[in-house]
């Protein structure tokens, strides 16, 4: 377990990246590339890595399907596309796991994350909710995203998917902040 992981009770029980994200970095490039720059084919090439990438420790867990973390529906119209979405979509084609990509939606448009932890985590508190809660009970769920920076966002959805009956979270980003 890394520091941050020791230190924190988190909702999930388990996270990995595939990449390493930092300043200056190739992951960090090509990922701001996709968000803000609409690079959908290179967002493509991305999820094919982290699929073709991911863990073997969080893969060969018995996961029931693949959530991607939502956008708000404004910031998707403007976007165009949902990077979490393109990622869990071809993770779930590698492992054949179902995609839930409707039932944990984005409730309250925030600001992008910034700051700290705590920032950070209040940014998201209560920005989430399940509206399937029929496909999340008893199931366990992969959360797909492209950072995880201080795990704020995957905490916060994680919560909100256990609240709805979901028996297990463990979280597969394409990249981490280090």
């Amino acid at each position: 377990m890394c520091q941050r992981c020791r230190e924190r009770q988190d909702a999930f029980e388990i996270a990995r990246a595939a990449l390493r994200y930092r300043d200056g970095g190739v992951a960090r490039s090509a990922i701001l590339l996709c968000k803000h720059g609409g690079r959908l084919g290179l967002l493509q090439h991305l999820a094919a890595l982290l699929a073709a990438e991911a863990p073997a420790e969080l893969m060969l867990q018995a996961w029931d399907a693949v959530v991607p973390v939502p956008l708000h529906w404004r910031r998707r119209w403007r976007r165009g596309f949902n990077q979490a979405e393109v990622l869990a979509r071809a993770v779930g084609r590698r492992y054949k796991l179902r995609i839930e990509r409707r039932s944990l939606t984005r409730v309250r448009a925030t600001p992008p994350q910034q700051g700290d932890a705590t920032a950070r985590r209040r940014n998201v508190r209560d920005a989430f909710a399940v509206r399937r809660r029929e496909r999340i009970i008893g199931k366990r769920l992969l959360l797909v995203d492209d950072v995880f920076t201080t795990g704020a966002t995957a905490d916060a959805c994680a919560a909100a998917l256990l609240d709805a009956g979901a028996i297990a979270v463990g979280v597969l980003t394409l990249a981490r902040v280090e």
